[in-house]
């Protein structure tokens, strides 16, 4: 399985979401295990999870 990682502006790009929204949201750990991880400053999404996250919370 491949990973493909997306920064926060990259998600937010991809959702058409606010940068700010998907920050907090990840700060608040709304984001299954796997999904996003914090490096530095900066939040980081494993692109594959996160669409599986979003497909099984809208189905």
């Amino acid at each position: 399985m491949g990973y493909e990682i997306l920064n926060t502006k990259e998600v937010a790009k991809l959702l058409k979401a606010d940068i700010r929204t998907i920050q907090r949201n990840a700060e608040a750990g709304k984001y299954p295990k796997g999904v996003c991880g914090k490096h530095g400053r900066h939040w980081l999404f494993n692109r594959i999870k996160l669409m599986e996250y979003i497909f099984n919370e809208c189905v």
